[in-house]
């Protein structure tokens, strides 16, 4: 299956020199969380996010002002894995699509990606890694069962768990949480040496997100997954405070055992 089957394809846009308040006001009536800037010729030249409106206290200021510039895009005719691994290796919850011409022709989301797995028909095994980053990413009970039930047909051992803390206890609640899981759900025994593997693959996951937003705490959906002599941790959410809410990021850490 291909982008081009899966992409939001009714396209939200908006012109660069509209202000912040009326972006906000278009994301929450379409209830969005990303728009795609063109300037007055209708050339794509940004995106702005729910996240850049949170942390900006000035509405009265341009989008232009504001938006990322610096586009991070895919195409309609990469595949699904293609542009999931654009949006995990770059943090983002989303990116827009365009055709081999460099035209808008789509968007595509966290949520259009884990929804266009379930709909694909091919059954080919998919390593622990992907499992873990594919589980963590899921925003409903429905999709869950169905990525548990898929990774446990691919005969590794998967659980998943949700946490959130403030900056210093961060770390501490992932590994105390993923250990738990993991344990609860037999994907590790509960000896000393499956413990430390996950622990150190929570420690991996955490040290990458914490790289890009030092000192914030956060709330994260967490994945492990068992297999090959492996176990993989993908941590998926925001990290925020009372001023500033993330965009949704997303690491993995893998340790064998």
């Amino acid at each position: 299956m291909i982008v081009k089957d899966i992409m939001i394809k009714d396209v939200i846009t908006v012109n660069e020199n509209v202000t912040i308040s009326e972006a906000e006001r278009i994301m929450t009536v379409n209830d969005i969380g990303r728009l795609i800037v063109e300037d007055d010729l209708g050339k794509v030249v940004g995106m702005i996010t729910d996240g850049d409106l949170v942390k900006e206290r000035n509405f009265d200021l341009k989008v232009k002002e504001i938006m990322t510039t610096d586009l991070i895009k895919g195409y309609q005719t990469q595949s699904i894995q293609e542009v999931a691994q654009i949006v995990s290796d770059n943090q983002i919850g989303g990116v827009p699509i365009f055709d081999e011409t460099d035209n808008l022709v789509g968007i595509v989301t966290v949520d259009d990606i884990v929804s266009g797995y379930m709909k694909e028909e091919n059954t080919a095994k998919i390593s622990p890694e992907s499992s873990a980053i594919y589980l963590s990413m899921t925003r409903s009970r429905e999709y869950e069962n169905y990525w548990l039930d898929k990774i446990n047909g691919y005969g590794y051992k998967a659980a998943i768990t949700q946490t959130g803390a403030n900056a210093e206890d961060l770390p501490i609640k992932l590994r105390e949480s993923a250990t738990v899981a993991a344990i609860a759900r037999k994907v590790i025994k509960e000896r000393a040496k499956e413990k430390v593997a996950v622990s150190n693959a929570v420690r991996d996951a955490y040290n990458q997100l914490n790289l890009i937003n030092p000192g914030l705490g956060g709330g994260f959906k967490v994945a492990i997954v068992r297999g090959e002599g492996k176990v993989a941790v993908s941590a998926f959410g925001k990290f925020g405070h009372a001023l500033v809410d993330g965009p949704e990021q997303i690491a993995l850490g893998t340790s064998i055992i």
